[in-house]
């Protein structure tokens, strides 16, 4: 059993354009790669909950 030409071009096709739509999303930050860390603004601490724990009642 071989692999057509067409739908080997058109794997190929999809695969490109959703890397391209990825990488432009990226670059447009609309997409992370990563989620940044959230510190605190007023202790510098890294903040993991939903709210700073020293900061919030």
């Amino acid at each position: 059993m071989t692999i057509d030409l067409h739908i080997a071009m058109l794997a190929i096709l999809t695969v490109g354009v959703g890397w391209m739509m990825l990488t432009a999303g990226v670059q447009k930050s609309a997409l992370e790669w990563r989620r940044q860390r959230r510190i605190c603004p007023s202790w510098g601490h890294e903040i993991r909950a939903r709210v700073c724990a020293t900061c919030a009642p």
